[in-house]
């Protein structure tokens, strides 16, 4: 019966189990999307997932044009991005979440892959 088991476990053949999570998001709204992607986090985590993925700017969502630009939601998205760093902790889900970030006075739409509190 042990065997069987084993044989069960995706893990043994090199394979992983990889979520997507669609969370629901507000256009320049951080606070409440990081709320949504760290519920999805977790249940991907309970449901044995090793990778979670998460939607491109997933954390100011898409559709913010101009807005983009304001520094609100640049440092708004930054904030999310610590609670998921925060939150991720002690989790071994590996996740990647999409956000606008600024990097030598230039706007990126970038992924940010973290775990264990690290990116």
């Amino acid at each position: 019966m042990n065997d069987e088991r084993e044989f069960l476990n995706l893990y043994h053949h090199g394979l992983i189990r990889v979520a997507v999570g669609v969370p629901e998001v507000r256009v320049a709204d951080p606070a409440f999307n990081v709320a949504r992607t760290l519920e999805l986090m977790e249940k991907a985590e309970a449901e044995k997932a090793i990778l979670a993925l998460f939607p491109e700017l997933g954390l100011s969502a898409y559709s913010c044009d101009d807005l983009f630009q304001q520094q609100a939601l640049l440092d708004g998205s930054l904030e999310a991005l610590s609670s998921l760093l925060k939150a991720s902790k002690s989790s071994n889900l590996i996740s990647v979440v999409g956000m606008p970030l600024r990097v030598d006075h230039l706007l990126f739409n970038c992924a940010v892959v973290f775990c264990h509190g690290r990116f």
